[in-house]
């Protein structure tokens, strides 16, 4: 670190020296160096082309730390025909990186794309549960007087919050194939472009010279990709990067002793991540209900949140996490009965053959995925159910395969509203919940979901999801086992940095110290 910054500085001097011929040098001319576990660009085939997280596109709405809907590239927006009819308006002087202009005509283009191209697979949030998740049944979406309208067949009660992210993403159309691809490097109105692209190994940003807010302080920054937890830390040390970022950049462990060292600054945040079990209910042991409860009674939750996961995070219970805000159901707890485990197993019949644990290759570099599955064997084996660990590159095939009892993963939404994470995971007809066996099927849990998407009185949705989270916690199809924090961390020459609950790290604010 010390050696970049006196070449740094160097080049600066050289640049200031008369007869040199460079022009003036600055802050705005540095470089910034970042490391994260995993690609935050997925290529031209993906919905997005890069996460949100590299600030090369923005949204028409964003959130707050508490979830709820704010602008961004929409200025305001309102409703009409009790959520029938939604207005947006758009932020004026915006421009793509190419210089032309935003307008509610590329908005549109943008909006029909995803009708057009949804389901579709990404990285980041996919478009697999179809556009329903986020418009609803889109009737009719156009240009008018300079804003976005949107027409619906069937109310929405929050659109703003459902576009919110990845969901409502605007870039040039331009930049996109009629196939829905994209026909080169994203052309976004955020503060930098995507110059270089290395697949698995770093990004390379740029300034935006057309973005519409205040310069970026970096007019260059980097994002190597580093999926080993120890070696993102070693290269941190050894000042080969300027911060880590993004969902799991330090392991939980990891955490205390980087705040401990005055050269580096961590920056820990609620995030909307939540670590669940998911159940494959579609075959035995776990299509019995007992055999479910008695998985969810012999997991100490609390031992999970403080020692393992290093008090990053805290035990899990109502299906929403916290940062849901009155939306998370206050009255559902999370018991830890080993006692109780034991008898339920006793009176279905334990397993004849071991049940399989199931974690992502890929995720055991962000969260301390196979100490926590080894936790969970024991736990449940102690309960009288015999279990195994299974570490899977692909686990998306395993699941669709049936291959699996439980699976260990962190999920999030990608916008401002619970629908995401009902629809898409536990309504009857969602495809993660056909295609990856869960098997949860109750129509009580599907009219609750479609009443509360359409209920515009906000105490009577808090109350239909308080009443679906209720019924989740009986049923057991997923249960949350912790609320997650996450820690970032950047060295003492970096300010500027801020995070939101869903673990976007603002790029455009980061700037060096004062």
């Amino acid at each position: 670190m010390r050696r970049r910054l006196l070449i740094t500085l160097m080049a600066v001097l050289t640049a200031l020296l008369p007869g040199c011929g460079g022009q003036e040098a600055g802050p705005e001319t540095a470089q910034l160096t970042l490391a994260a576990p995993r690609d935050l660009v997925a290529g031209p085939e993906d919905p997005y082309y890069v996460h949100q997280t590299l600030r090369v596109w923005e949204p028409l709405v964003t959130v707050d730390d508490r979830l709820r809907p704010v602008p961004a590239l929409a200025a305001s927006w309102s409703a009409a025909d009790e959520g029938r009819r939604w207005t947006f308006t758009l932020r004026e002087g915006v421009r793509f990186s190419d210089g032309t202009p935003l307008t509610a005509e590329s908005v549109v283009a943008n909006v029909e794309r995803f009708l057009r191209i949804a389901p579709r697979q990404s990285a980041f949030f996919s478009l697999d549960a179809g556009v329903e998740a986020a418009y609803g049944k889109v009737e009719d979406v156009r240009a008018e007087a300079g804003a976005v309208v949107f027409t619906l067949e069937e109310p929405v009660a929050d659109l703003p919050a459902r576009l919110a992210g990845f969901f409502s993403m605007v870039q040039s159309p331009k930049a996109f194939t009629a196939s829905g691809g994209f026909a080169g490097r994203p052309v976004g109105t955020g503060p930098y472009t995507l110059a270089e692209w290395v697949k698995g190994q770093r990004a390379v940003l740029t300034a935006n010279p057309h973005y519409h807010g205040a310069a970026p302080a970096y007019e260059k920054v980097v994002v190597r990709v580093i999926p080993d937890a120890n070696a993102r830390v070693a290269a941190l040390r050894a000042g080969e990067v300027d911060g880590l970022i993004d969902k799991g950049a330090l392991l939980p462990a990891q955490a205390p002793a980087i705040a401990a060292d005055d050269a580096f600054r961590v920056l820990r945040s609620p995030s909307v991540l939540t670590h669940y079990l998911t159940f494959n209910a579609s075959r035995r042991p776990f299509s019995d209900p007992r055999l479910r409860e008695a998985a969810d009674l012999a997991i100490d939750r609390q031992a999970i949140a403080d020692t393992l996961l290093a008090g990053t995070a805290a035990p899990g219970a109502a299906f929403l996490s916290p940062v849901f805000g009155d939306l998370a159901a206050p009255g559902v707890t999370a018991a830890y009965d080993p006692g109780g485990a034991r008898a339920l197993v006793a009176e279905a019949g334990a397993p004849s053959a071991p049940v399989t644990i199931l974690i992502s290759s890929a995720e055991t570099g962000q969260f301390p995925y196979a100490d926590i599955a080894e936790v969970l064997r024991a736990a449940l084996e102690q309960a009288g159910i015999p279990a195994k660990m299974t570490v899977a590159e692909a686990t998306k095939a395993v699941m669709e395969s049936g291959d699996y009892d439980v699976f260990l993963s962190a999920y999030s939404v990608p916008n401002g509203d619970a629908d995401y994470l009902f629809r898409r995971f536990l309504h009857s007809d969602a495809p993660w919940n056909v295609e990856r066996r869960l098997g949860y099927r109750s129509a009580e849990f599907d009219r609750l979901v479609d009443r509360a998407a359409t209920e515009t009185d906000t105490a009577a949705r808090r109350d239909l999801y308080h009443r679906i989270q209720g019924l989740l916690a009986a049923d057991r199809p997923m249960i949350p086992l912790a609320y997650q924090d996450n820690p970032i961390v950047t060295t003492a020459a970096v300010g500027g940095v801020r995070q939101s609950v869903a673990y976007v790290v603002d790029l455009g604010a980061l700037a060096p110290s004062t």
